[in-house]
């Protein structure tokens, strides 16, 4: 008598598709684990690289900035010597329709905690200009008026954007002594405004230029960032804080 097959195939059969299924349900699970795992990996990273190029444009820009002013700060009232007779320096009168216009050619024209105008020779091609530098909305903006010594006159303005991302612009102002002029102490609100008498006296110039990263950082702790006039940030930007403290090489020379 022949034995009769067992009509769902043999018990060994059974084990091994049973375990089969068994092996592939866990070796899809642990696939999943593993990509998951590699996507959170290469999401951490790229948005670790994306923040860290965002901190270093800032950066970039913020120094870029900063090297820029500072340069052009050394050279306040180092005038051109070249004009129309070949003998002295013609410009004796300031630029017309400014509000800040006293009629005079100044060093430094204008002078208060958060912007500043000056004259010098700042590209050193033989001709004065007149420097304007304050923040807007779009960052912080450069004015240049330059002198014609044919017309003897002043240029019609130029401006333009020379940093952006920039949230904050201060000037501090100090004699040969080193003492702060108007007076060393908290700032008052609104900043100060210095009169003729006290831009006479200037010989070195104090800034600070605060850039942020381009992206809030999402995740990363809030940063606190002050300044000496009350101005704070409290939020997921990153900040560079820069402070120069320029000395004029022909400011405050008869204080």
């Amino acid at each position: 008598m022949m034995p009769q097959k067992h009509q769902g195939g043999s018990w060994a059969a059974k084990r091994a598709y049973g375990g089969s299924l068994l092996e592939m349900t866990i070796a899809m699970t642990l696939g999943a684990v593993i990509l998951v795992s590699l996507f959170s990996l290469y999401y951490v990273a790229a948005a670790s690289a994306s923040k860290e190029e965002s901190r270093q444009a800032s950066v970039k820009e913020g120094r870029m900035v900063a090297m820029r002013m500072v340069r052009d700060l050394r050279l306040v009232g180092l005038f051109a010597t070249e004009d129309i007779d070949g003998d002295s320096n013609d410009i004796d009168h300031d630029i017309p329709g400014i509000s800040w216009n006293n009629g005079l050619h100044e060093a430094l024209e204008y002078a208060t905690t958060y912007s500043l105008v000056f004259s010098c020779d700042v590209d050193n091609d033989s001709t004065t200009e007149t420097i304007g530098l304050w923040r807007n909305d779009e960052g912080v903006q450069q004015d240049i008026w330059e002198w014609q010594r044919d017309s003897v006159e002043w240029s019609q303005r130029t401006a333009r954007v020379i940093g952006r991302n920039v949230d904050a612009l201060l000037f501090r102002y100090y004699d040969k002594n080193g003492n702060e002029i108007p007076s060393s102490g908290p700032i008052p609100v609104g900043g100060y405004t210095l009169t003729t008498g006290q831009r006479f006296k200037v010989a070195s110039i104090e800034m600070t230029i605060v850039t942020r990263s381009d992206q809030e950082e999402q995740g990363h702790y809030q940063e606190y960032t002050s300044l000496p006039d009350g101005t704070y940030w409290y939020d997921n930007h990153h900040r560079e804080v820069y402070r120069f403290l320029v000395a004029g090489r022909n400011l405050g020379l008869g204080a």
